[in-house]
């Protein structure tokens, strides 16, 4: 049964009136039970208080004779006169002997049946509610002493406390109706509260489910009148949604991209190898279809181990970190590209502040350097000259890496670290490249808190990025 309540829908606003309406009922019924007892305990309180009063106005009255009973003097100057009154409002008395026995009652027992006597087991003033014919009366016994301090008798003061319980059934019934039309009034106003209350669920709920992984631009609603909770539900949720668009749209552009950059040089292949076979060709002609067809393997894989790194990179949520001496992972870099730089006729130069050390894995940043020095050489014209820097600057630590090549203009300045991008210029597309160089080095940096940032003059200007990294 359990089970079966736990997989019933029940909507946010109704738990929330039900939780609301049994916690009012627990907080009602406490009251009204404190109430009840407490108004019980005083009208049995104001109930002694009148049989006390009369007993004060009928002790004046008794006579004790000598060695003889109890008796009461004329009682003709009493001003009280409800010992003759009967029904609810008269008050019967009765004079006891000290072993229990009737040696006086009033005139108003006449017309009633014997009421029982219930002697205090102790020589004290005491109170005690019985049935009488029926009905609840109550009794009061008051010891009587002689001056010696034997106890000679008791006076039994007795009423009927049937208005009493009567007030009591009133007051029951009255507290019952009030909780039952507090807990409807206020269970259907909860109701309304609640659903007004959680109308912006209603909305986010239906603006979500509209969101497709086709249609990532729609947004969760945040105005709801006032700022609360679900607002900053809202907009964390919008922030996910654009972080997911964002994500998105770069595995769109990289899959696109990806697929071109190896569908060109797999038709150049193909198209390399069917014109070899379609007749016989000597030893030579075939040498130099294969070294045509090498080179487009080779910017294949090129492409593939961009894709690789990216890849790595992107599935790490942290990468590996440890202090790293990054003037001596630059220098060793640097060093491996010199004779490629001696042969193209580039002016390879580095300027590099010593034990500068931050957080990072030398693998990683082996790459960054690698692929922002490599870009430098790559596009640099003879006679060139590239620049490496590292050095310390306002917390910080600069790599700085700047040529004298072909630069570039704004626009493509805008997209330099995409992915696969490769500007227009015939300086770009006449050398062999992936385009993910770039999109690499900023990946790692970012992954280590740093940054990348790129400046150009303009075409033939020259080109300057720079990498920082937090100050170990």
């Amino acid at each position: 049964m359990k089970q079966v309540f736990r997989q019933q829908f029940l909507r946010i606003s109704t738990r929330l009136t039900m939780w609301y309406g049994l916690t009012l009922l627990i907080l009602l019924s406490l009251f009204a039970l404190f109430s009840y007892l407490f108004f019980h305990a005083s009208l049995h309180r104001d109930f002694d208080r009148h049989l006390s009063h009369e007993t004060r106005q009928l002790m004046p009255f008794i006579r004790f004779t000598d060695n003889g009973p109890l008796a009461f003097a004329p009682l003709d100057e009493l001003r009280s006169v409800a010992y003759e009154t009967d029904g609810i409002y008269g008050t019967y008395v009765r004079l006891l002997s000290s072993d229990g026995l009737v040696l006086y009652r009033s005139p108003n027992f006449e017309n009633h049946s014997p009421l029982a006597v219930r002697l205090p087991a102790m020589q004290s003033d005491k109170s005690f509610s019985q049935e009488w014919e029926g009905e609840p009366a109550r009794s009061s016994y008051t010891p009587l002493t002689d001056a010696a301090g034997d106890l000679r008798g008791w006076l039994e003061v007795s009423g009927f406390e049937w208005s009493l319980h009567q007030e009591l059934y009133r007051l029951r019934l009255t507290l019952f109706i009030g909780i039952v039309l507090s807990m409807l009034l206020a269970m259907a106003g909860g109701y309304l509260l609640a659903r007004r209350a959680l109308q912006p669920v209603a909305a986010l709920t239906e603006a979500a489910d509209k969101i497709r992984a086709t249609n990532l631009s729609a947004r969760l609603p945040t105005s709801f009148g006032v700022r609360d909770e679900l607002t900053n539900l809202a907009e964390t949720f919008n922030k996910m949604i654009s972080r997911i668009e964002a994500s998105f749209d770069r595995e769109r552009r990289f899959t696109d991209n990806a697929a071109h950059e190896l569908l060109t040089p797999l038709t150049t292949v193909r198209n390399g190898i069917e014109i070899a076979l379609r007749r016989e060709r000597s030893p030579e002609a075939y040498q130099s279809a294969l070294g045509s067809m090498m080179l487009d393997v080779d910017e294949m894989t090129e492409t593939v181990q961009g894709l690789l790194q990216l890849a790595r990179v992107d599935r790490l949520h942290e990468l590996p970190k440890k202090p790293v001496d990054l003037s001596r992972v630059v220098q060793e870099h640097v060093n491996r590209f010199r004779q490629r730089a001696v042969r193209k006729g580039i002016n390879l130069q580095q300027y590099i502040a010593r034990h500068v050390y931050i957080l990072a894995e030398e693998g990683r940043i082996g790459e960054v350097i690698d692929n922002l020095v490599e870009n430098a050489i790559k596009y640099s014209p003879e006679g060139a000259k590239v620049t490496v820097e590292v050095s310390r600057h306002n917390g910080q630590v600069q790599l700085v890496v700047s040529d004298t090549g072909i630069g570039f203009n704004p626009e493509q300045q805008e997209r330099i670290f995409d992915r696969f991008y490769r500007a227009d210029a015939k300086e770009v597309q006449a050398r062999h490249g992936s385009g993910l160089g770039l999109a690499i080095v900023q990946a790692i940096t970012q992954m280590y808190g740093g940054s990348v940032s790129a400046h150009s003059d303009g075409l033939q200007r020259g080109s300057r990025f720079e990498v920082c990294f937090p100050l170990t």
